[in-house]
């Protein structure tokens, strides 16, 4: 049995480490680099919301006042979720957009009101701009509302609690409508011409188009995935162009940023945490999720033989593997940078509410952990470039244990075969013996001091009794 760190998996755990100054909170950029010029100059140019629930007065709709679920909906409707208080309290910023608020939970806070401006400029260009160009003007953004109003209930069904920022029904729905006209106006631009999105003046703010792509992957942060996509259809093909279908213009926008060659679930997604969840993880239930019954760390399996090497062809991060013939334990590189932190919180917190004895994205999390125990853990994944990080190897370790810390699942993983066959190794395997007497006898300054003391305390008595013998005879 190897080293278990107590206690293992608990909630809200503020453990660090050796060096809790270096977990920090990811305030700039999505993956640690933006592909279009993210860190291009400030261009504030900015004018005022001229779009809000008033533009609807045309369609003759008294003011109602709007709930959420708890309201509307039954629990099995719900699929946005608040995150749960001890999570919240432990690591509020993981969970809370840093720049721009996605549907109604973080609608009207202060710290959001910029973005709030550049998206009624993104509106009257998607309106004015893109479909009027396309000649289809006429009655689109009329039919956008009556989708809206045909859907109220079941949008509303989505979320968990009551929206205390908005005040009827004309808002939220003028909430939902102003979110995904940004979205795809967004993801439009994204994907037609890279040169010209660099130059898009109203995301110019130095790492403002990165902090939107991790806002976006937020759990609190999002809207139903089917309005987007019924709303998507009512554009036309000369606008939607070689995207035809939202789930392709939406992997585009995320995938190109996520370590995955995987396709994305072919059912719909519930939000756009859940599509980047299924582009991460495994989306069939191949392998049963059993318990894990036995521990070793990265450093002391080095001791043993076995070798840390990346996988020559895989299509997740998620895809670990032991070679048992060649002792070669295989893991996809990760590259952690800035946010890595807030995009696995999130889809740990996704997986608890939504995929009971699915958690994969949990499981991989507490594999880490399990390897990583100590620094010299994570310098050794370092080393096999398995773990690539700009920090040193302590801050790596703080980092893995925080991620499970968060992981409330039980010892119970989809990785349980891959543990018992790397103890089946460890124990039948003769370069355990050299592992194992280091670990029992060396494991610390003291237990070294020990072993050298009683090591000579036995010469000295050896040495004692031969001459004893020797002068009797």
């Amino acid at each position: 049995m190897g080293e278990i760190r107590s206690p293992y998996f608990s909630l809200g755990q503020n453990y660090f480490g050796d060096n809790s100054d270096h977990i920090h909170s990811p305030y700039i950029s999505y993956g640690g680099e933006d592909y279009h010029g993210d860190y291009a100059e400030i261009h504030q140019d900015i004018s005022g919301n001229s779009y809000n629930a008033q533009q609807f007065v045309k369609h003759g709709k008294a003011p109602r006042r709007v709930g959420g679920a708890s309201n509307y909906g039954q629990e099995s409707d719900v699929c946005i979720y608040k995150v749960g208080k001890a999570l919240r309290e432990s690591k509020k910023a993981m969970y809370s957009p840093q720049k721009i608020s996605i549907g109604p939970i973080h609608y009207g806070k202060k710290h959001l009101s910029l973005m709030e401006r550049k998206k009624s400029e993104y509106y009257e260009i998607f309106w004015k701009d893109r479909v009027s160009k396309a000649g289809e003007l006429r009655g689109a953004e009329d039919e956008f509302w009556n989708a809206l109003k045909e859907d109220e209930k079941k949008i509303k069904q989505c979320y968990e609690g009551d929206f205390g920022r908005i005040e009827n029904l004309e808002d939220f729905l003028d909430l939902i409508l102003r979110d995904a006209v940004f979205i795809f106006e967004l993801f439009l631009k994204y994907s037609e011409n890279e040169e010209e999105f660099k130059k898009d003046s109203k995301l110019k703010e130095p790492g403002l188009r990165a902090a939107i792509r991790r806002d976006l992957i937020l759990l609190e942060n999002q809207l139903p995935f089917f309005i987007l996509e019924k709303l998507y259809k009512l554009l036309p093909e000369n606008i939607k162009r070689k995207h035809t279908e939202f789930k392709a213009l939406a992997c585009f926008y995320f995938k190109r940023h996520l370590p995955s060659d995987l396709p994305p679930a072919e059912t719909t997604p519930k939000h756009f945490t859940d599509l980047v969840r299924s582009l991460l993880s495994f989306t069939v239930k191949d392998k049963s999720v059993e318990q894990i019954k036995s521990f070793h760390s990265a450093t002391r399996l080095r001791q043993a033989g076995v070798k840390f090497k990346l996988p020559r062809e895989h299509d997740s991060l998620l895809h670990v593997h032991f070679n048992r013939v060649r002792t070669e334990f295989h893991i996809p590189q990760l590259q952690i940078h800035s946010d890595t932190e807030s995009l696995f919180r999130n889809l740990m917190a996704l997986e608890k509410r939504v995929y009971p004895g699915q958690e994969y994205i949990c499981h991989y999390i507490n594999l880490l952990s399990i390897l990583v125990v100590k620094p010299k853990d994570a310098k050794l994944l370092m080393e096999n470039k398995i773990v690539i990080y700009y920090k040193d190897e302590v801050a790596a370790r703080d980092l893995i244990y925080s991620l499970a810390s968060s992981s409330t699942t039980d010892l119970h993983s989809r990785y349980h075969h891959i543990f018992s066959a790397v103890d089946d190794y460890y124990k039948s395997s003769w370069a355990k013996n050299p592992a194992y007497f280091i670990e029992e006898f060396f494991g610390n300054f003291w237990k070294g001091v020990g072993t050298v003391s009683a090591a000579i305390l036995l010469i000295l008595t050896l040495v004692q009794t031969i001459c004893s013998i020797r002068g009797l005879s």
